[in-house]
């Protein structure tokens, strides 16, 4: 009887999690009700619920986000009309244009053309292969979503895999039987004694000596395709992870390419709004060479795990490697590759309208507020000087450029001047290089209702005072060094992601990490930037990420694998953050002081090493 109640119970697991975390929280509220700190219990009491519903999925994602919709007003933390303004801010319109522009990109299929391309330059050789399929997701996760460049790459690599691994089987066989010596010698002394016994006793006990050398050469054959499986089934393994873990590092590049980084943009100006806040150039100025540096750790470290690590030094100097190593064009596998960049046919007039308003909008990005150049009125050059000041957002310049892509013609205009000579179609408007049709398929709108719900926490907790209480508990913390802090923040959120969403793990520890730095009195940048991308650090798990699950689901990776690798990854990654926040991040974001637009809960402020500010860059050039 106990035992069925106990599988009954484990069914409905997602029901007990959801109907018993509000009853045994509830005495947090209740008991601070009458006192002063009766919104902080409230505030706190949706924060710890919203966590576990997170952390368990009792229910979707992007429902648990809209929980402070309904709970901040029963709390009395704040009115519904406020709470619901978080869901549609500037930084929700900023993702909705990056995304407007990556799906305009896959419908024509110009993110498969630049993998594609990107894989016939590097080769089909397994590590220079396994080096084309990184940069290539980690340069689409930056302009699209991770979860679509996982599920275009890894048919892709399936297909490469595939032939890949016969000619792994034949070079096995070729090297195996030329490079064998005793192998072969005693194959001809086996063929002297056969002829021997032919001679002397007839055909019928020679047939019946054959026979026996049969099961000799199954084991030679046995023992050949063994070991090709086992190269072929550590390269597929490679492979496969390659793509999901570049996937997760590229996106920590652009402000846009995943959920956490807008997290941050939001939390800071939540918490810190006299502060001068993140924009795409800040955070692409520090998150791009983090992210090279990670990518190239993650390739050496794969090769490593599932390749010929004693080849990689001479790979590189193209030396020492005796003639393992080979950018063979003529091999099945490059065929493959060309195969599938041929069927995509020259490049289009969409895919080259798509990739020229991909580059205007990087572009204008980029100059929109060079705060780095300051001109005579102290307004920073760029091209929004000639708007009023704080009016143009990297919000609206995306929205900008996206709705342009719902008028821009897919083909080239027909009509009077415009017409070629040789074309005899009527006279008729192209279809848009984006429709409403495509959007509403493609578009990940839980991601929006997601990053939202974190906007309205951050929100809450700012507003309740959860905030300054947390500001005032780290206090204690003050005498330990800030390295040591920002270090073990990033490993405690790299592993806590590993069972939850990015987002959601992101926007609750942000707005309490933002307030610890406070507490102790250092940068908050310091704390919040690694944290942010400690979030996309998940590596261990198939449910950490879709990109892991995506790739999992191939059935080639067990779980053991992504664990063995992973964990060492997650912990060279971690190593490279704390590397670049205390190197260049340093003179970057000016996190060599405390900064005005923040308070400090201390008695002192505390300073990080200015030799480095001094060496690194000049003083006065900071982004932040």
């Amino acid at each position: 009887m106990a035992p069925r109640l106990v599988k009954e119970l484990r069914s409905f697991w997602k029901s007990i999690v959801f109907f018993l975390t509000p009853v045994i929280l509830c005495p947090l509220p209740i008991y601070f009700a009458s006192t002063e700190h009766s919104k902080i219990a409230a505030c706190a009491y949706a924060v710890i619920i919203m966590a576990v519903y997170w952390t368990t999925e009792v229910l979707p994602l992007a429902v648990t986000a809209l929980l402070p919709i309904i709970l901040f007003p029963m709390l009395g933390v704040q009115p519904s009309k406020d709470v619901c303004i978080n869901y549609l801010r500037d930084n929700n319109f900023l993702f909705v244009g990056g995304l407007l522009v990556a799906v305009a990109i896959e419908r024509w299929n110009l993110h498969k053309r630049i993998a594609l391309r990107v894989l016939l330059t590097v080769g089909s050789e397994p590590r220079w292969l396994m080096l084309g399929m990184m940069s290539a997701t980690a340069f689409l996760s930056m302009l699209i979503s991770n979860t679509a460049t996982t599920a275009m790459m890894v048919p892709i690599a399936q297909a490469i895999l595939s032939e890949l691994l016969k000619e792994t089987g034949r070079d096995e066989e070729r090297n195996i039987l030329s490079s064998d010596e005793k192998t072969e010698k005693y194959e001809d002394a086996r063929t002297i004694q056969l002829k021997e016994i032919h001679m002397e006793e007839g055909d019928n006990d020679f047939v019946e000596d054959d026979t026996t050398v049969v099961p000799e050469e199954q084991g030679l054959l046995h023992h050949l395709q063994v070991r090709a499986l086992g190269k072929g089934d550590k390269i597929g393994k490679g492979l496969l992870l390659c793509i999901c873990y570049a996937a997760n590092i590229g996106g920590t590049a652009t402000l846009t390419g995943t959920g956490p980084n807008l997290v941050i943009t939001q939390a800071v100006d939540t918490l810190f709004p006299g502060g001068p806040g993140i924009d795409f150039v800040t955070w692409f100025t520090f998150g791009f060479p983090c992210m090279v540096l990670a990518l190239i750790l993650a390739w050496i470290w794969l090769q490593c795990m599932f390749l010929d690590c004693r080849c990689l030094l001479g790979c590189i100097k193209q030396r020492g490697c005796k003639g393992r190593c080979k950018r063979d064009r003529d091999n099945a596998a490059y065929r493959v590759i060309r195969k599938q960049y041929d069927e995509l046919g020259p490049v289009s007039f969409a895919e080259k309208v798509v990739l020229f308003h991909f580059v205007l909008l990087v572009l204008l990005w980029f100059f929109r507020d060079m705060k780095f150049v300051k001109l005579q009125n102290k307004r920073a050059a760029g091209w929004t000087y000639f708007f009023q000041k704080g009016y143009m957002t990297d919000a609206a310049t995306g929205i900008m450029v996206a709705i342009v892509l719902f008028f821009w013609p897919s083909q080239p205009p027909n009509f009077m001047c415009c017409r070629r000579r040789t074309d005899t179609r009527p006279a008729k408007p192209a279809p848009p290089i984006l429709d409403w049709a495509t959007v509403h398929q493609k578009m990940p709108w839980s991601v929006v209702i997601l990053l939202g719900g974190g906007f309205a926490l951050a929100d809450g907790v700012k507003v309740s005072g959860l905030s300054i209480w947390l500001s005032d508990a780290f206090t204690s913390l003050a005498g330990v060094p800030p390295a040591v802090i920002a270090l073990l923040i990033s490993v405690i959120v790299a592993f806590i992601t590993e069972f939850t969403s990015n987002v959601s793990t992101a926007s609750i520890f942000l707005p309490i990490i933002g307030k610890m730095a406070e507490g102790i009195c250092v940068h908050p940048y310091y704390l919040m930037i690694p944290a942010t991308i400690a979030c996309s650090f998940a590596f261990m798990l198939p449910v950490a990420t879709p990109p892991n699950a995506i790739v999992f689901s191939y059935g080639r990776i067990k779980v053991l694998d992504m664990v063995k690798c992973g964990f060492m990854l997650n912990l060279g990654c971690i190593l490279v953050l704390t590397f670049a926040i205390n190197t260049y991040g340093i003179p970057l974001y000016g996190l060599g002081t405390f900064p005005s637009w923040a308070t400090c809960a201390a008695s002192s402020a505390t300073q990080l090493p200015a030799n480095i500010t001094s060496t690194v860059l000049p003083a006065n050039l900071t982004l932040g």
